[in-house]
């Protein structure tokens, strides 16, 4: 083979492994991890929280974790939700008669889906429902927003710093 049919190989090969790690990149979900603080004006419908909530979001591959403060001076928690990402069903939480279990997965590069189904045990009979919340974030990483089921949504937006806690 020549030098010239090796040399436009070699140039080819090279632009298609880059297309490719750009393609591979483009297509890699984004990061949900922070600090967040609750935007009530932006917010349609928001649970009756206090002004200055804060929610704290850290995030694997395969999971992710959200933790809900009363301010950004709080030291504990009131809330907090953890979901393994696979898209499998796994049980949240159990109480004297009710069960939820959550299936959570990403449906694009920036948008989480929470699919909650909930069960509630009567003597009579059981009720059950289903929940599809998601999560998405702007394109400049500042704004994080929960669209609920009921057609609501909480905007978050990004914290100047990050909580310790």
């Amino acid at each position: 083979m020549n030098r010239a049919i090796r040399n436009v190989l070699a140039v080819l090969l090279l632009a298609l492994a880059a297309a490719g790690v750009l393609a591979a990149s483009k297509d890699r979900q984004v990061n949900f991890s922070g600090t967040w603080k609750l935007n009530a004006k932006k917010s349609k419908g928001a649970p009756d929280w206090r002004p200055d909530t804060v929610l704290v979001v850290l995030q694997s591959p395969y999971q992710i974790h959200f933790t809900y403060f009363l301010n950004a001076d709080a030291v504990q928690p009131f809330q907090n939700y953890d979901y393994v990402t696979n898209g499998k069903e796994t049980k949240l939480y159990v109480t004297g008669t009710e069960e939820a279990y959550a299936s959570v997965r990403w449906t694009s590069k920036n948008v989480l889906q929470v699919r909650t189904h909930h069960v509630v045990r009567h003597e009579v009979g059981d009720t059950d429902w289903n929940e599809v919340d998601t999560w998405a974030i702007s394109d400049d990483g500042k704004t994080l927003t929960n669209k609920l089921s009921d057609g609501n949504f909480i905007v978050y937006d990004k914290a100047e710093k990050d909580k310790v806690y």
